[in-house]
């Protein structure tokens, strides 16, 4: 025999100092009705019993009332006569009453025959890592209280904002009706456009909550994606006036259709125009932009604007956040509308994305979305 091979009195006496100087782990061995005939390794550590107390018990009286109310100690020895082995995490009890958490493993053990004559139960003492997985749920249950809170809120402030928005529409249209004077007309189309915005941020802060319980759906049909961008595009162009900002679509001629829901198409597009009109100072320029890449359309809505800076780019589709950069002329703000859009277009199977060189020097907010596929033509 080698001399450097173990022989299998080396093996055994690695298996006797294991057996006595084992620590971290209780090996117990039981009979074929889950006596303990042995408690080895760490199990005063453990469990806090001297190995001789706990010779004849059953291994029932390591489980906790609740456990064994449930049957699960039986379930534990049935599950391992049947398949081998039976592991599971669970609160076992001490000598002294008190709870620990073992990592554990009963493994049947059979004769030459294959009949069960007994088990090995190994037993980790688990408690350090069930006490941060506690600390983990309990941080997310508080977190999640906190969600619903401000989903509360949110709906809440909706609720509130949006009961003043039908009698404010009829005053307008009362003044309007009864009114002739030119004078009127550029403020009514001022009241107008502010009510129009006002309802849409109503809106995206309704969709916020409906987005967080899956609750809203999507009336998915086929668009023309021209036709669409440019209605967004004129329903933020007054908007865009009003800052003095030059605001042009540039879209192929060839019709590219898209699948889509109208209203949240148009949600998503304004929603980026609207942005980019808040955060471009006066004089400054904003493009719509669309093309085809493969099997997607690409929607591109770039402004020459205030631009947002490297360490923002990561946060800037999470809720509540507002661009910063400085010089902006831009004020106040929820931080919804760019979240809303993100889930919108996920929803739609797309993705978003958004680049800037930096403050001073502009963004572009990049959307694209699956093109409708044509069906295959006959053989």
């Amino acid at each position: 025999m080698n001399d450097t091979e173990p022989s299998a009195a080396d093996a055994e006496q690695l298996l006797e100092l294991w057996r006595t100087q084992l620590r971290s782990h209780a090996l117990l061995l039981l009979d074929a009705e889950a006596r303990v005939v042995s408690a080895l390794g760490g199990v005063e550590e453990t469990l806090g019993y001297r190995p001789d107390e706990l010779q004849g018990q059953p291994l029932e009286r390591l489980f906790t009332a609740e456990d064994r109310a449930l049957g699960l100690d039986r379930h534990e020895v049935v599950t391992a006569r049947a398949t081998g082995t039976s592991a599971d995490d669970r609160w076992h009890l001490r000598k002294d009453g008190s709870r620990v958490w073992i990592d554990g493993v009963l493994t049947a053990l059979q004769d030459a025959d294959g009949r069960v004559v007994g088990f090995a139960k190994i037993m980790r003492d688990r408690t350090d890592l069930r006490a941060q997985i506690e600390t983990l749920e309990n941080e997310l249950a508080a977190l999640a209280g906190g969600q619903e809170q401000r989903d509360i809120f949110i709906a809440t402030l909706a609720h509130e904002l949006r009961n003043p928005l039908m009698p404010l529409s009829n005053a307008a249209q009362l003044i309007r009706m009864m009114a002739s004077d030119d004078r009127l007309r550029f403020p009514l189309q001022v009241i107008d456009r502010q009510l129009a915005q006002l309802k849409r941020l109503v809106d995206d802060m309704m969709d916020v909550t409906r987005l967080d319980v899956d609750r809203l759906e999507l009336h998915l049909q086929p668009l023309v994606l021209q036709a669409a961008l440019g209605q967004a595009v004129e329903l933020c162009r007054p908007g865009a006036q009003d800052r003095q900002l030059a605001l042009a679509a540039l879209m192929p001629p060839a019709p590219i259709e898209i699948e889509a829901d109208p209203m949240r198409f148009e949600q998503i597009i304004v929603n980026l125009l609207n942005n980019a009109i808040k955060y471009t100072p006066s004089g400054g320029h904003i493009w719509v932009k669309c093309t085809v890449e493969a099997t997607r359309a690409v929607i591109r809505v770039e402004d020459n604007g205030n631009g947002i800076a490297a360490d923002m780019l990561p946060r800037i589709f999470d809720l509540f956040t507002q661009e910063s950069s400085a010089g902006s002329a831009a004020s106040g703000g929820l931080g919804i509308g760019l979240a809303l859009v993100k889930s919108l277009v996920a929803l739609h199977h797309g993705i978003v994305e958004v680049r800037s060189e930096g403050p001073g020097k502009g963004s572009e907010f990049t959307v694209r979305l699956p093109l409708v596929q044509s069906a295959p033509t006959p053989a």
